[in-house]
């Protein structure tokens, strides 16, 4: 019965514990879990990933370029599965590794919905097909069919017991022998390593491999501005509107003051971030070599990959600054070249490696007495060499070389997950493994005491306490399998059930002519006591003449009319032979307690019995215990 119960309550333990791992790891968000479930379709990941294949994607407090992350699109309304080559400020940029292109678009971080944990190579195929309708109802047909079998199985069965045991005369019918039950110690050890096994195995894979590769990269940056600049004219046919705007000559008779703005853009796939100053300058050179430089805009600091500067431009003070010059130096120049100077100076890193940037265009403007007018070639280049559509967008490229880690993966014939998630279940899974272990092995230390109270709580009105059983001498001693199987024993015999305890533990008795019965929960039971040693009667028995110890096991045979208990006894064993000595044998002719009690009453009498014995009267010495103690004294040689 403790093997039964203990070996239940390991299986619930056992269940309990997959059941846990199983919900921690695979349940889906829509039932509160932190796996989504997304079935791959298309060529975009070839060749790791096929039409019909199953990845599982769990949610992650950080995403790093080379990670494999689905997101919903919001273009496509659907879930896509591609590998992330960089970042664009707050957005990412996703990249199938077969294509050739960056994905149209640059989610934020909300629409991010795990990165790859497992990938199960065609099971999104077969989780299709089970998910259909007509399979999914034939799946609910068996089952229920398979539960009304059951139910209607355990029903006739019931019914038959109860048929057999109103044929067997209404006596309870009795269970058939078990076999002695396992070591619940060794039970426990057994089922909790061959639970053990596959996450020390999963261990041993994860932990002899490295959770990361290293790989070399190049991450392409771009640094771009634009110019603009606006001024209000006179009113006039001038500008229409009255209003200069960017790549509009600047007429000095009805313009005065002119707004200049350029704005600053870093650009690049991988993480980055930068901090710096953007400032704002103007140069002045004649075609005889002179030249100066006016600060439009001081030095402002910015942080992040924008910045932006805004100045005046005064045409009237410029001209005047050049009539001096001409004054003074007493030449006369009626050409010079107005260049605007951004100044970008920044420091940070980009993809984790640290960068020193700067960013200086140069943007040129014919200058003359009349009209400030940009310098733009329609077709070639510019005089700065930049595309005449770059003069007021200009731009430059770079790089950056660093290494980045990829995470490396264990690959199953079915499956595939990566080390760090190997290592997080191995390790996770046997630490509840063990902590459940613990617990059951102080479960079954803990069982016989438990079963004491149960049996005692259920049997109660058939127990009687008692300090001491003795063993009845020539009746045997046999244990019974469990307490019901000796509850029942009681019952036929109508006797009661004797309990001891001792320091060694405790058993339960039931004594009759036929033998005495015995069960010791926890197989704590200590042997027992010779009746004879009441007596205080010696017993030498020759070994040539009486056979060897009888043991007798309890059990059940089935009849005709249910089952009855029966007793095999096993081949008696050969005694060892012993020289011929004299034998006093109390030999038990009626009840044990009636024995008992006389012998009780009459303490004279083994000591009469023996001394007449001394004396060498037999006779009256047999007649004496006879009658007192209801025991017949032989004497065998």
């Amino acid at each position: 019965m403790r093997t039964r119960h203990t070996r239940k309550l390991l299986a619930g333990a056992l269940g309990l514990i997959v059941l846990g791992c199983a919900w921690s790891y695979f349940a889906p968000t829509s039932l509160g879990g932190s796996t989504t479930y997304v079935v791959t379709d298309g060529v975009s990941m070839r060749p790791r990933f096929h039409t019909g294949d199953l990845a599982l994607v769990r949610s992650q407090s950080s995403y790093h370029v080379g990670e494999i992350v689905a997101y919903y699109n919001k273009m496509l309304h659907t879930i896509v599965l591609h590998r992330i080559v960089g970042r664009d400020g707050a957005r990412y940029l996703f990249k199938g590794d077969s294509n050739n292109f960056v994905d149209f678009e640059h989610p934020t971080r909300s629409q991010l919905i795990g990165a790859l944990w497992l990938h199960l190579p065609g099971a999104g195929a077969a989780l299709r097909s089970v998910r259909s309708p007509a399979l999914v109802g034939t799946l609910v047909a068996i089952g229920t069919l398979l539960l009304t079998g059951a139910a209607f199985v355990r029903r006739k069965r019931r019914r038959g017991r109860h048929r057999r045991a109103g044929e067997g005369g209404g006596e309870r019918p009795m269970r058939p022998p078990r076999q002695a039950p396992a070591e619940p110690v060794v039970n426990v050890l057994a089922i909790g390593l061959a639970v053990l096994c596959p996450f020390v195995v999963l261990a041993l894979l994860a932990f002899t491999r490295a959770t990361t590769t290293q790989h070399s990269f190049v991450v392409p940056y771009k640094q771009s501005g634009t110019l603009s600049y606006e001024s209000q004219a006179t009113p006039g046919p001038t500008y229409p509107g009255n209003r200069a705007v960017t790549g509009d000559p600047l007429f000095t008779h009805v313009l005065n003051t002119v707004q200049l703005r350029f704005a600053y853009l870093f650009g690049s796939a991988a993480k980055h971030f930068l901090t710096g100053q953007i400032s704002l300058s103007a140069s002045i050179t004649a075609t005889n070599g002179w030249h100066t430089t006016l600060e439009l805009a001081p030095p402002t600091s910015f942080h992040g990959d924008r910045a932006q500067v805004t100045a005046p431009l005064e045409l009237t003070p410029l001209l005047a600054l050049v009539h001096r010059v001409e004054a003074a130096t007493g030449v006369s120049t009626t050409s010079y070249t107005l260049t605007l100077l951004p100044h970008v100076r920044a420091s940070g890193s980009v993809d984790h490696v640290p960068q020193h940037l700067t960013f200086s265009p140069q943007i040129p403007f014919s200058l003359s007495e009349l009209e400030v007018q940009p310098i733009v070639i329609t077709k070639g280049s510019s005089a700065t060499g930049q595309p005449a559509s770059s003069v007021f967008a200009p731009s430059t490229g770079g790089s950056v070389s660093g290494r980045h880690s990829q995470p490396l993966y264990l690959s199953f014939k079915l499956a595939q997950m990566s080390v760090a998630s190997a290592r997080e279940i191995a390790l996770g899974g046997i630490a509840i493994v063990v902590c459940v272990l613990l617990a059951a092995l102080a479960l079954v230390h803990r069982r016989p005491r438990e079963e004491s109270a149960t049996i005692k709580a259920r049997y109660g009105r058939l127990i009687v306490p008692v300090e001491r059983v003795w063993q009845l001498p020539g009746v045997s001693v046999i244990d019974v399998s469990d307490m019901d199987a000796l509850a029942r024993i009681a019952e036929h015999y109508e006797r009661s059930i004797l309990h001891e305890t001792f320091d060694g533990g405790e058993a339960f008795w039931v004594t009759d002519e036929s033998g005495q019965f015995r069960y010791a929960p926890g197989s704590g039971a200590r042997p027992a006591g010779d009746a004879t040693q009441i007596l205080d009667a010696p017993q030498v028995i020759d070994a040539r003449e009486t056979p060897g110890e009888t043991v007798e096991v309890y059990g059940e045979e089935p009849t005709p009319v249910g089952t009855v208990p029966t007793f095999e006894r096993p081949p008696a064993a050969v005694p060892l032979a012993a020289d011929p000595v004299t034998e006093r044998h109390w030999v038990r002719t009626h009840d044990e307690h009636a024995a008992r009690d006389a012998i009780a009453g009459a303490p004279e009498a083994p000591r009469a019995g023996e001394q007449a014995a001394l004396d060498g009267d037999r006779a009256q010495a047999r007649a004496a215990f006879a009658s007192i103690t209801g025991l017949r004294w032989t004497t065998d040689r």
